[in-house]
């Protein structure tokens, strides 16, 4: 039996080093790939020297849904070059690489491990406070939205980290942590504050089955809440940019929002499975390769997207979601209902809830990065997927628990 703990965990720490919290100030700019790349390794370690390729099948459904995306890709579609349609693929399998990796392996970080990982995410939280103080914030992580991103992640690793054993001292410093990220200004983390706050303290599950008047005040407050918060980008994203008035005269500037407003009819053009990899909305659809598709939909004419000039272009992810048409699009949410029904506590115990409880944030922090970032197809969402890995793994292993557990006759 090939002992991989060690190697996960010191994987997981280079992640969140310099594929994280160091990735801006770093030549190399393939930190996360790399990582990535050995994780796989690491899969295949386990599956070859310890003969575990049972709990593999999820990443091997999910491979093998993007090697047809891949050759459907190359050679029905074909919107770009054969290097920037292989470079998407990495792309887009990584932070599934990294669930799995963490679900299907087993590895678990021990006691010193999770302390550790604790006192450092209390020191990178502090560490970049103190930098932002300075006025040098950008000049470390480039931009203020990863101030945001970072606490963010710094909470999730700190609460998992926490879980078994939360302490009153182990709330106050997650909620400092976290609130370091409100230094960012950004509409997007006020509103994962907020479901944050009222996850963390406030919401049980089954709440929504014997709800009361005063929850009911409580959810919609909060509810409010997140749209006030987040009102800026709902408001540029989705109204002012026309997406819901049928306009076709946008105004040039909405760089990010024409991707959304180009989404349906990118769809509908190419309905069942898309117009494929490295095609609209990534990355290695303007920068590694341009795509031959954005002449078609005006898109090459609008700043920030313009062939040699793209920065906008990948700075969203559902818009991509049209690369997978509506075959991806129901694997993809597919996907996410699977996890949902994984994480759904089975007892009442403070493991169980917290578990869920982490969870339910993982999933909001994704889809709420989403809306206009890529956090998904990077460093801080490949550590979050890794994460949610243990998360569901850990249920798993709890129902498990429980249903062996003999019963008093």
């Amino acid at each position: 039996m090939v002992s991989l703990n060690k190697i996960f965990y010191g994987l997981f720490f280079l992640m969140l080093i310099i594929g994280v919290y160091t990735y801006q100030m770093m030549w190399f700019k393939s930190a996360d790939e790399l990582i990535t790349l050995l994780l796989a390794l690491l899969c295949m370690v386990d599956i070859l020297g310890n003969k575990n390729h049972q709990q593999y099948k999820g990443l091997f459904v999910v491979v093998g849904i993007m090697i047809f995306y891949l050759l459907y890709s190359l050679f029905s579609v074909h919107y770009n070059t054969g290097k920037a349609i292989a470079y998407d693929f990495f792309i887009q399998i990584k932070p599934f690489i990294g669930f799995y990796a963490a679900y299907s392996m087993g590895v678990r970080f021990s006691l010193s491990q999770r302390l550790f990982l604790k006192r450092l995410c209390l020191v990178l939280s502090i560490l970049m406070f103190v930098i932002i103080l300075a006025g040098v914030g950008e000049d470390f992580f480039a931009h203020v939205a990863y101030f945001g991103i970072i606490s963010s992640l710094l909470f999730l690793i700190y609460y998992y980290c926490s879980y078994q054993n939360l302490t009153r001292k182990d709330r106050i410093i997650m909620v400092l942590i976290l609130a370091v990220g409100l230094l960012s200004t950004r509409s997007k983390f006020y509103g994962f504050f907020v479901v944050a706050m009222y996850v963390f303290f406030l919401y049980k599950p089954g709440l929504l089955a014997k709800i009361r008047l005063k929850q009911w005040i409580a959810i919609i407050a909060v509810f409010c809440a997140v749209v006030y918060v987040a009102w800026g980008k709902i408001n540029y994203y989705f109204i002012s940019s026309g997406l819901f008035s049928g306009s076709e005269d946008m105004d040039s500037s909405f760089a990010r929002a024409m991707l959304y407003v180009r989404f349906p009819q990118v769809l509908a053009d190419h309905f069942v499975f898309g117009s494929g990899l490295a095609s609209y909305a990534t990355y290695s659809s303007g920068d590694v390769g341009y795509s031959l598709l954005y002449k078609d939909y005006g898109v090459d004419e609008v700043y920030g997207l313009v062939e040699g000039d793209c920065p906008f272009i990948s700075d969203t992810f559902f818009p991509e979601l049209a690369q997978f048409g509506i075959v991806g699009i129901i694997l993809f949410f597919y996907f996410w209902i699977w996890v949902y029904k994984k994480i759904k506590p089975w007892s009442t115990d403070s493991d169980s809830i917290h578990l869920y409880k982490l969870g339910v944030l993982i999933i909001a922090f994704i889809f709420i990065e989403s809306v206009a970032g890529s956090v998904f197809l990077q460093g801080s969402g490949i550590l979050t997927m890794i994460l949610l890995g243990f998360v569901v793994k850990d249920i798993s292993i709890k129902r498990g628990h429980l249903k062996n557990k003999p019963t008093n006759e």
